[in-house]
C-alpha cells in the first residue's frame, strides 16, 4: 500500500509540472496575438470601478448584494454582513472609500 501512495504522489508532481510548463502556451491550431506595448501597459493598469464599492474589502458591487446602510444621507453597500459590521464599528475610517 505504501508504494501506491508514493506512485500517486509522483504522478501528481509530474502532472503539476506538465501543467505549469504549458502555462501561457496557446493550444495547437490557435494564433497568439501580441498587443502593442502601449496597449499592453494600459491594459495592466487598474480601471476605476464602474459602480459602488464595498468600502471595507473594496469589491465592486454586484446584483447579489443585499447589505447596506445609510451614512450621512448616502447609501453604502456591502458584500456581506461582516463588512457591514466592520464599517459600523468605525465608519469614518471607510467613508472616503464609499464615495
Amino acid at each position: 500500500m505504501h508504494k501506491f501512495f508514493k506512485m500517486k504522489r509522483f504522478a501528481s508532481v509530474i502532472i503539476a509540472g506538465i501543467m505549469l510548463a504549458s502555462c501561457g502556451n496557446a493550444p495547437e491550431g490557435t494564433t497568439k496575438i501580441e498587443m502593442p506595448a502601449e496597449q499592453s501597459a494600459a491594459s495592466t493598469e487598474t480601471a476605476a470601478p464602474t459602480g459602488p464599492i464595498d468600502p471595507v474589502c473594496e469589491m465592486v458591487k454586484d446584483s447579489t448584494w443585499t447589505e447596506y446602510t445609510v451614512h450621512n444621507n448616502d447609501t453604502v453597500w456591502f458584500c456581506s454582513d461582516v463588512c457591514k459590521g466592520v464599517f459600523a464599528k468605525n465608519p469614518e475610517k471607510y467613508v472616503a472609500k464609499a464615495q
